[in-house]
């Protein structure tokens, strides 16, 4: 298959049928990874079967791949203590640490962003535990309106994060 071809195919496609997936799925990444696999099927076809119309092939190669993922087996379910002590390791993997700050630096800007009732609100609510009612004691509004500076916070925060993850 000529490479134009299918870098042609995976622009022209790839939005819409990641969106067909996930909404199939209902996980972002198992819908990644199996829109990968349809462009890897469709690029392994040989050049001379190549299909009449492509965007039907991609969306049956998909159909496909969600029926051989239903009628597949699950695999057997394995506690989290039991794997958690066989994978551990004393230190934290670089990887990891790097993450781990980029979140909480992100997260910092985030609450930075926020008008301070609504971000004293959240910390409150989410951190520790206080009830609308409390919050709104303490900051001298209804609970109704303390109810309304935490929803406002969030909302910002979950914008926040799909900018982070790629705008989806």
């Amino acid at each position: 298959m000529q490479n134009v071809f299918f870098e042609t195919l995976y622009r022209q496609y790839r939005p819409e049928l990641l969106g067909f997936l996930r909404h199939r799925v209902g996980c972002r990444e198992l819908a990644a990874d199996l829109c990968h696999e349809v462009y890897l099927r469709l690029f392994q076809t040989p050049d001379d079967t190549l299909p009449d119309d492509p965007r039907a092939y991609l969306f049956r190669v998909a159909r496909n791949l969600l029926i051989d993922r239903h009628r597949r087996p699950s695999p057997a379910l394995i506690a989290i203590e039991s794997v958690e002590t066989t994978l551990s390791c004393p230190r934290a993997c670089p990887e990891t640490t790097v993450c781990d700050r980029q979140c909480v630096q992100q997260l910092g800007e985030t609450l930075a962003q926020l008008p301070p009732r609504p971000r004293q609100a959240l910390i409150w609510h989410r951190l520790e535990g206080l009830t609308q009612r409390e919050i709104g004691a303490r900051l001298g509004v209804s609970e109704r309106m303390a109810g309304r500076y935490i929803a406002e916070a969030v909302t910002h925060c979950r914008t926040a994060l799909k900018t982070m993850e790629g705008g989806d």
